[in-house]
């Protein structure tokens, strides 16, 4: 298939706005999240500049958003990076819903706390404070982490003096609900923090039993590993819980009730039970899994104000676990169906209803490979949706207030403000824009580049184009992988800094991953990891979109196809380390891929090693499932591999990745390993951070420009560098000599 494209610094791909509206200026306005420093004027040219690394790591972030119950305002939690104290500034935030409305200071303080993936490791996320709203919309209650522990607090809205913390229990409160008289807010706790350092001592004198290494109660690249488990309702909690090693039991979080009136925590009684674990929107994640494994299944139920009307997804497609939802409602005892092709995505996002009860909306991710977000109006019994809003600009976590829905928006070049877009005509407003630095930055032009892999299946990326751009010029490419929407900061694992790379005479390929249709198909969960796997792995599937990406761009001469760096992380370094093994590329750099050799961590009768087993068509021990992992392994290949490889790696992932290292060491090539402190599978300190995106921007600013940086402190790393490139040369025209 023909690549087509999309330019523009902020694309968009058939946009379905109303002629009244023009979507979308690049205005960014106003607000300073720490301190509020009033309106800003609009920046002459001489204010511009190009963004630095330092720019892009100190980026605000909106952490958590919540709309209150009248109506007219919205919480937020916003964090931002310090370098130089590796720490993260915690804020929350309080603003009327009116355009580049001025926020109110509400709380500040406490500490980041890191996410988990859903078998008790660490992943590297910050977890995002839980904000719920008084039923008077006066006050918001949140979570708050401070010495590791999360208690309840609350501030009023008006001012952040009011702050106050609200419960010191034993545990980590999670999962908050304020009742509907408002004189109580309902929330979860799982295991005390001092019964899981009890057991951990306790586990660490008699040494940790392996039960499996899947779910293993202990990790070398981790330590402990408490299981993160599953409440009554399905809300998946991101606390760390284990598998207890005396009972044998996983453990469930229990109620708790923080009694307004009286100030005080307690347990709940038997009503106040059933009303927290009551239909809440924090199931709609268990709801949306739960509908590929079953026909018909209803999720998302949401009943219009009136209560004679009920909205929901569908799934009309039995088996099918990402499924091609689509959207239908009941008015009393009529159902519809909508069969208009914007009510059909894997992607539905969001239902709403008109205050009416007339007009069902919807938020869904559509156009070419869903890089699209769009919004529409449906009438229940009509054929045709309205459409409302449609961009290449992202729509995040968006909650209706009266006639509008508030949402977080990203572009291509602007990281998440706070928006409204009016659902009668899609008018857009900035609610508050937390990051008005950008208005004094410079970006290059943006390209969305469309595509396909070699079977057929879609696959997208951006094309950034370099600064002082020239028609006619090659310029040297890096490839970041593997997810590419909204803001382009530095692909998944955030360590490429796409628009700085472009400011140092790069062009950048943001590249996403291909979604292959025929892995959704069935239900097993088993089945459906065996082929995806082997799609990325054995077939290559992603590998060869990027291929022809890189072939387009070559036929266009926008690229010097000899000056071509990869980047990747986690699967996105399984693709760089298959993308190696095809060909040479000018240079490489890498965080930690899971394919390192000999692969053998994982038992056959776990969950993961049944998958990998039926990848590799045997155990790791095997003949035949070794012979093909070793097929597919950069460190098994290493004679092969004639690129220079940097790796940058969190010490919990060290000595897996440790095997390419040193395979590639002994085999003479280019290599260089940094391995960094406490950090996780995507690394969370914002020194860190820093470095990898320093190191990054120099090493391939070195490799594919040939372009030094003299900083004072920099003067050992281009010594060593030297050296690894003549090693590079003598392996090089060894080659030659042999072909």
């Amino acid at each position: 298939m023909l690549l087509t494209l999309d330019v523009g610094i902020c694309g968009s791909e058939a946009a379905r706005v109303p002629s009244s509206w023009r979507f979308f200026a690049f205005l960014i306005v106003v607000m300073l999240m720490v301190h509020w420093v009033g309106p800003t004027v609009a920046a002459t040219p001489s204010d511009k500049r190009g963004i630095t690394a330092d720019d892009l790591l100190k980026v605000r972030d909106i952490k958590t958003m919540t709309v209150s119950p009248d109506g007219n305002y919205v919480a937020y939690q916003v964090m931002q990076a310090n370098k130089e104290t590796n720490q993260y500034a915690v804020d929350w935030y309080v603003v009327p819903i009116v355009e580049n409305a001025k926020p109110i200071h509400v709380a500040s303080g406490g500490e980041g706390k890191l996410g988990l993936f859903w078998l008790g490791i660490p992943y590297g996320g910050i977890l995002a404070s839980e904000i719920v709203w008084s039923v008077d919309s006066q006050w918001i209650y949140f979570t708050k982490t401070l010495d590791d522990a999360v208690q309840l607090w609350r501030s009023h809205r008006s001012d952040r003096l009011s702050q106050e913390q609200l419960t010191y229990n034993a545990a980590d409160v999670e999962r908050l609900k304020v009742s509907g008289d408002g004189r109580r807010v309902y929330f979860s706790v799982g295991l005390t923090r001092a019964y899981m350092a009890e057991a951990n001592q306790r586990e660490g004198r008699q040494g940790y039993l392996e039960k499996d290494l899947e779910i293993a109660n202990y990790r070398v690249e981790y330590g402990p590993i408490w299981r993160a488990c599953q409440d009554g309702a399905e809300r998946w909690s991101f606390s760390a819980h284990r598998i207890d090693a005396d009972e044998g039991k996983i453990c469930m979080l229990t109620p708790r009730v923080f009694d307004v009136q009286t100030s005080k925590e307690r347990a709940p009684v038997k009503n106040e039970t059933e009303a927290y674990y009551s239909e809440d929107d924090t199931s709609r994640i268990a709801q949306i899994r739960r509908a590929g494994l079953k026909r018909g299944t209803k999720n998302m139920l949401v009943a219009s104000a009136d209560g004679q009307g009920l909205a929901w997804f569908e799934n009309k497609n039995l088996g099918v676990t990402q499924p091609l939802m689509s959207i239908a409602a009941s008015i009393g005892d009529t159902v519809f169906h909508c069969p208009a092709v914007a009510c059909r995505s894997t992607r539905l996002e969001n239902i709403w209803w008109r205050a009416d009860g007339k007009e069902v909306f919807f938020q869904v991710r559509d156009g070419y490979n869903e890089t699209l977000s769009s919004l529409y109006g449906w009438i229940p019994g009509e054929k045709g949706a309205r459409a409302i809003i449609s961009s290449d600009d992202m729509l995040y976590n968006c909650l209706k207030a009266k006639d509008k829905v508030i949402c977080g928006h990203e572009s291509w070049t602007s990281p998440r403000k706070i928006v409204a877009i009016e659902l009668q005509d899609g008018q857009l407003i900035t609610i508050v824009n937390i990051n008005p630095e950008f208005k004094h930055f410079t970006f290059t032009k943006v390209e969305k580049i469309l595509g396909e892999d070699a079977y057929g299946n879609k696959a997208h990326g951006h094309f950034v184009y370099p600064e002082d751009y020239q028609v006619g010029q090659r310029y040297p490419l890096v490839i970041t992988q593997y997810g590419s929407e909204g803001f382009l900061r530095g692909g998944v694992g955030d360590e490429q800094p796409i628009h700085v790379l472009a400011q140092n005479g790069f062009a950048v390929l943001s590249f996403s991953i291909p979604k292959s249709d025929f892995v959704t198909k069935g239900s097993d969960i088993i089945a459906i990891s065996i082929a995806l796997q082997k799609y990325e792995l054995i077939e290559r599937g992603p590998v060869t979109a990027i291929e022809r990406m890189l072939d387009h761009l070559d036929t266009r001469g926008l690229i010097d196809p000899s000056k071509v760096g990869i980047t990747g992380l986690s699967t996105g370094a399984v693709m760089v380390d298959l993308a190696l093994l095809s060909k040479n590329y000018a240079a490489a750099s890498t965080a930690y891929s899971p394919n390192a050799p000999p692969g053998l961590r994982f038992t056959a009768t776990s969950l993961a090693g049944k998958i990998r087993r039926g990848v590799n068509g045997g155990t790791a021990f095997s003949k035949t499932g070794f012979a093909t992992w070793a097929k597919y392994s950069l460190g098994m290949n290493a004679h092969r591999i004639n690129t220079p490889y940097l790796i940058q790696v969190a010490d919990s992932e060290y000595y897996t990745t440790l095997q390419n290292y040193v395979a590639l060491k002994d085999a003479g090539k280019p290599v260089e390993m940094h391995v960094f402190p406490n950090e996780t599978h995507e690394k969370w300190q914002p020194a860190h951070r820093y470095a990898v995106y320093s190191r990054n921007i120099d090493w391939f600013n070195f490799w594919l420009r040939g372009v030094e940086d003299n900083s004072d402190d920099k003067v050992e790393q281009y010594e060593r560098w030297r050296g690894l490139r003549t090693m590079h040369q003598a392996n090089l025209q060894t080659l030659a000599a042999v072909h």
